[in-house]
């Protein structure tokens, strides 16, 4: 059970949602309607999760997760919507969503992105995460020059990344050990300004035929 806190401005479906969630085991420690209401609401209490609408009048859930991520909370945050644009996606992203799910999804979807999310893991539907990738790709980028101020090594890593290999598998076909990995890790997101694997993901996937085929055979 998870303490969760839901920012929706349709009263009905907030309700819906609230009552879903306390059938299913969690705890649902309160709802606001306003992306005021819910900063004023987080001063007090602190959720293990927050679910929130994209599209609301006053900013929506891209204004929420700015402030709280700008205050220092590291409180999962699942984006729940009817539809969100790209570069909202991308946006989302770099400021640390942890998932995204759509409100036309089946309802088990969303108990699955909350488990996967609790567990420390991201959850993003993939037709949101398709989206993003093809916007990537057809906009304007300049993230090679980013990508030349990575070693050799962080390179190599880089792409096994691009490629789908997690941690302990990059340790394994490199030779290094799962610790030195993260650090690597930590290096390039520090070079590259991003926060996530996903980030990085559709950093290189913007810029495919510029990367070197390294470590990718």
């Amino acid at each position: 059970m998870a303490q969760i806190a839901i920012v929706d401005d349709h009263p009905i479906f907030l309700d819906g949602m609230a009552q879903f969630l306390s059938s299913h085991g969690h705890d649902v420690i309160f709802c606001a309607r306003s992306v005021d209401e819910a900063i004023s609401r987080l001063q007090a209490d602190q959720p293990d999760l927050l679910i929130l609408d994209v599209s609301m009048k006053d900013g929506g859930g891209l204004a929420i997760l700015s402030a709280i991520r700008n205050s220092g909370s590291t409180v999962p945050v699942i984006f729940m919507t009817v539809h969100i644009r790209p570069d909202q996606t991308l946006e989302a992203i770099k400021l640390g969503v942890d998932g995204v799910v759509l409100k036309d999804s089946d309802p088990n979807e969303l108990l699955t992105c909350i488990g996967q999310v609790l567990s420390g893991n991201k959850s993003i539907s993939p037709f949101v995460m398709e989206q993003a990738l093809v916007h990537s790709i057809s906009a304007p980028a300049n993230d090679s020059n980013a990508l030349s101020t990575l070693t050799e090594r962080e390179l190599e890593i880089a792409g096994l990344i691009r490629a789908g290999l997690r941690n302990r598998e990059i340790a394994a076909r490199c030779g290094l050990t799962e610790g030195t990995v993260k650090v690597h890790l930590h290096s390039i997101f520090q070079k590259l300004g991003i926060k996530s694997r996903s980030e990085l993901i559709i950093m290189m996937m913007s810029i495919d035929s510029e990367i070197p085929a390294v470590g990718l055979h």
